[in-house]
């Protein structure tokens, strides 16, 4: 059951019966405003976590969360920032910090034009790391046309965090995403049937407890009248479907659509089509990395097109708005410690449906922002490996293994039959090459097929207490002088791997244990 609300849109909210009243509400953040030094694009050790809005008149806004430290943590604010050109330039105009290095952090902001022409601008504020603590707090633009017009002060409207953008029913009714953590029915839907003033919880989905995460949700009212619940869960996607307007759900249950555990975006379009942008293929479970555009005809029954949007591991968090004109422009962010990238795509529906990323209608990588400075993460040196011998191509081999599945070796590609760890970097030095994909854990066997150089990657001892550095050159393996490659999580050197090679006979067998990965050069 649900506590209506009946104060006006500033006022304390009921979210499943536990009024917010009976615990005190937090202080306003200490900073709402211009950015000062601390907050400097060049103080920023981590960015990421967009969104994206486009007002009637096609100025650009755009939202992520930074801090001076590599992290999640309480150094985390959120930043406003904003375009008149279309996207060319743009100009950072207000931050939220709720208490600076205080125990407070500030994060998951969300854009959203209304139906009345406003943007709505939400984040989350937590105190000392605890989800229950979480607050979903809320400014209004009545003009968003002006870079320079006048927000209302920030007031917290619902326990919980916003990840997705608010939908607007067939009704008129305002839902908002909004979804408490680990408890039961935490996705759910908090209603306006006035346009704001007022605000009430209709109903939740209940994310099974063995899979609960965070329930970064959407909605899409479908042509049926139907209520389509999307949300990331421990595996990837999971869905319910709500036949009673959003009273009632069934507990959320693993989609087709497969996916890591990131959020994706998901919208109608003008044409009255869906827009899904999703990490790789719609059926194949991959990393952060190949964001997807695709569009449905038949309300998610099926998905046509692929447009690809980025290709790098590291992508993450995409979140956009189709414009007036038909413009589809989706933000995202780009390794959040390293690069500390917030970028924007551009496209419209036909693109998504060709694929076709060299359409002139099509721009890609367009930078919002670039982080840098802070307190950066000390990165490991990767060794150039010069006392190693010279990459042999002259006679290449293959390898086969019982049950082992040879692919193309590629950013994205999934290496271990028991994880879901997928390539992050692969060398030009190795392009066009495949590998044979193998459990991780225990011994493998595999057998030289064909005569020839063969490959293997590992970490170092130093870098990785499973590595084959010991067992490689006990069977002919010798190091090769190429850097390391950061194989997969680049930001962590335990994955960094030294290529090993051999000229192998036919039906040698080569053992190894964890971990190496098998390749075989063109």
């Amino acid at each position: 059951m649900s506590n209506s609300v009946s104060t006006g849109i500033w006022a304390t909210f009921a979210i499943m019966g536990v009024c917010l009243a009976q615990s005190p509400v937090p202080a306003p953040p200490l900073h709402v405003g211009a950015p000062l030094a601390a907050h400097a694009v060049t103080n920023r050790a981590f960015t990421g976590i967009p969104s994206m809005a486009v007002s009637r008149g096609g100025r650009l806004w755009a939202t992520w969360y930074a801090g001076v430290t590599p992290n999640e943590d309480n150094n985390n604010y959120v930043v406003l920032s904003t375009s008149g050109d279309n996207g060319k330039t743009w100009e950072e105009v207000r931050i939220v910090d709720p208490d600076f290095e205080g125990p407070r952090r500030a994060f998951d902001p969300e854009l959203w034009i209304a139906p009345d022409g406003t943007l709505r601008w939400t984040w989350t504020d937590r105190e000392n790391g605890k989800p229950a603590s979480d607050g979903l707090w809320m400014m209004v633009l009545d003009n968003p046309e002006a870079a320079t017009s006048p927000w209302t002060k920030p007031v917290r409207i619902a326990t919980g965090v916003m990840m997705d953008k608010p939908l607007v029913l067939s009704s008129g009714e305002w839902v908002f995403p909004v979804c408490t953590w680990y408890t039961a029915q935490s996705s759910k839907m908090l209603v306006s049937t006035d346009r704001g003033k007022t605000w009430s919880v209709r109903g939740g989905a209940t994310m099974p407890q063995s899979e609960r995460l965070f329930d970064e949700h959407a909605f899409v009212e479908r042509k049926d009248g139907s209520l389509w619940l999307l949300s990331r869960t421990k595996y990837g996607i999971a869905e319910s479907v709500s036949t009673d307007r959003g009273v009632t759900w069934p507990d959320l249950q693993p989609s087709k659509l497969l996916h890591p555990t990131a959020r994706f975006f998901i919208r109608r379009l003008a044409s009255g089509n869906l827009i899904l942008v999703k990490h790789g293929p719609l059926y194949k479970q991959t990393g952060r990395s190949h964001l997807t555009a695709y569009v449905s005809t038949d309300d998610g029954a099926t998905w046509r097109g692929g447009l690809l949007l980025d290709e790098r591991s590291g992508v993450s968090y995409p979140d956009g708005q189709q414009d007036k004109d038909g413009l589809i422009r989706v933000i995202y962010d780009y390794d959040r410690v390293g690069e500390r990238l917030i970028l924007m795509a551009s496209f419209r529906e036909e693109d998504a449906l060709s694929g076709n990323a060299g359409a002139p209608t099509v721009a890609l990588r367009q930078i919002v922002s670039k982080g840098s400075g802070g307190r950066e993460r000390i990165r490991p040196d990767v060794s150039a490996n010069g006392d190693g011998e010279l990459l042999n191509k002259t006679a290449t081999g293959t390898l086969s293994g019982e049950s082992l599945l040879k692919l193309e070796a590629k950013v994205g590609q999934t290496l271990f039959t028991d994880r879901r760890y997928v390539v992050g970097e692969w060398p030009y030095e190795l392009a066009g090459a495949s590998f044979l994909q193998a459990p991780m854990n225990g011994p493998k066997l595999v057998r030289c097929a064909r005569a020839g150089t063969v490959l293997m990657l590992t970490p170092t001892a130093a870098r990785n207490r499973d590595s084959q550095t010991a067992a490689l050159p006990a069977q002919g393996f010798k190091k090769v002088r190429l850097p390391e490659i950061r194989l997969f999580d680049p930001r962590n050197a335990a994955n960094f791997c030294t290529v090993y090679q051999k000229v192998c006979a036919e039906n040698e067998a080569i053992t190894i244990g964890k971990w190496a990965v098998p390749v075989m050069l063109p």
